[in-house]
């Protein structure tokens, strides 16, 4: 769940509980308000009564008491009894309330003797059901209002959490997005606005970015100018070394055996300088490419022929699959080469003797677009899912039952070159059962392939 729905949903929660409470607390009041209303009502009928009773007592006629009481009978639903007495009889006024009913909310009214006018009592019977009918119904209809009011503002105040959740936690995102592009080698720089907290976090990101540039480019440039330098001692080596072997008079055998071993070393070590100046060629966009219409099953051909001896040394079966017949597809002849010639070495170095490793190339369609696939398939030692995704990064090295070793750039190299011709690289793999490499290059190169010069 991301922050900005969580932010969301807290502020709609807590939106929605402050609703709730408000409604539930208004209508507690009103109720409260009805009852106070209630018992007023109920006292100014007794005070109504006793000054009605009064006036009655003053002119000795009791018919204006039962007359007033008769009328409050009909006025009132909620008077469900009426008693009066004069003297010590008890008369009712009206008729008596239904068997069943409840016990009515008494009142009593008490006038003592005035004059030669008898004392007087007004029992008054209130239904409490009927008392409070009409605040049921009005409170039942404010329920309802207010439901309705409550319901809309939440939706609004719904629509309100997630804009200002997404207003407060876009910011958050748009530095989460950076980091993950500076985690992928893209040194991003974004614009800031505001003084907070999360611009002060934007603006460390930025400066970290811009120093990570700085860091990268210089380590371009030392990595650059260190094999520009060893590539001219390197190649002196070799040569002295060659001209040592090449002379007509007999070395001994320890001598001529430390001499090989001098000339592997250098050419070990000339291939990973070389290969350290086609990395930071692609990485500064300077790669030559050199792209023309081209024989791809031929080069597929070719480069398995150049490996045939080295897999028979190493006891491994290299073969390649019935050649197609292809139409021309415009590539670079040396660099696509040069991918067949790294997928096919690792091939062979990460299969245990015995094992087989079988080069293909077939005509398809990849997006709508018309191409060629070539593929690697090998009975080697496989790798883990999470090794497959991040040995086509530079200087990735993956541990081995073999103990094979490499500088980690070939594949790097690889998928640089295939995707310059506007192609893609990948790997299919299991552990323990081996892999397959395999890229797609379409029929014609892109107009502006990516970290490339390219030249007709």
């Amino acid at each position: 769940m991301t922050i900005q729905l969580k932010l969301a949903l807290a502020l709609a929660g807590g939106m929605t509980a402050a609703t709730l409470a408000s409604g539930g607390v208004f209508l507690q009041l009103q109720r409260g308000a009805f009852r106070g209303a209630e018992r007023e009502k109920l006292e100014r009928v007794v005070r109504d009564v006793a000054r009605i009773g009064a006036e009655a007592q003053g002119s000795a006629d009791t018919l204006l008491l039962l007359d007033y009481l008769s009328s409050l009978r009909r006025e009132l639903p909620e008077l469900s009894s009426c008693r009066l007495r004069i003297g010590d009889r008890w008369q009712s006024v009206g008729t008596e309330p239904p068997a069943g009913e409840p016990p009515p909310l008494l009142r009593l009214v008490e006038l003592p003797a005035r004059g030669r006018a008898p004392p007087l009592s007004v029992e008054l019977g209130f239904s409490e059901s009927r008392l409070r009918e009409p605040q049921s119904r009005t409170l039942r209809t404010m329920a309802w209002n207010l439901g309705w009011s409550i319901g809309l503002v939440l939706l609004l105040g719904v629509a309100a959490s997630a804009a200002l959740g997404w207003r407060l936690t876009h910011r958050i995102v748009d530095v989460e997005r950076q980091i993950g592009e500076i985690g992928q080698g893209r040194w991003t720089e974004r614009p800031v606005r505001g003084s907070d907290e999360i611009a002060r976090l934007a603006r460390g990101v930025n400066a970290m970015s811009a120093q990570l540039r700085e860091l990268e480019q210089a380590k371009k440039a030392f990595v650059a100018s260190v094999t520009h330098e060893l590539r001219s001692p390197l190649a002196a080596i070799e040569a002295q070394v060659r001209g040592l072997l090449a002379a007509p008079a007999p070395r001994a055998g320890e001598e001529r055996e430390k001499l090989d071993r001098i000339l592997r070393s250098a050419n070990r070590l000339g291939h990973f300088v070389t290969s350290l100046l086609e990395m930071a060629k692609i990485e500064r966009g300077k790669m030559d490419f050199y792209p023309k219409a081209s024989d791809l099953g031929a080069l597929v051909e070719d480069s398995v022929a150049f490996f045939a001896d080295r897999a028979r040394e190493a006891r491994l079966e290299l073969a390649l699959e019935a050649k197609p017949s292809l139409p021309p597809i415009e590539l670079d002849p040396d660099l696509v080469a040069q991918v067949l010639s790294n997928l096919i070495s690792n091939a062979l170095k990460f299969t245990p003797a015995g094992g087989r490793v079988r080069v293909g190339v077939s005509w398809l369609s990849e997006n709508g677009s018309p191409g060629a696939r070539c593929w690697v398939e090998d009975t080697g030692v496989g790798l883990a899912p999470e090794d497959a995704r991040r040995i086509f990064q530079p200087f990735e090295r993956v541990p081995n039952p073999l103990k094979a070793t490499g500088a980690g750039l070939g594949l790097a190299i690889s998928r640089a070159i295939v995707e310059a011709h506007g192609g893609s690289l990948g790997v299919d793999s299991t552990p323990g059962k081996g892999s397959r490499f395999h890229f797609f290059l379409p029929e014609r190169v892109p107009k502006r392939p990516d970290a490339v010069t390219k030249k007709a």
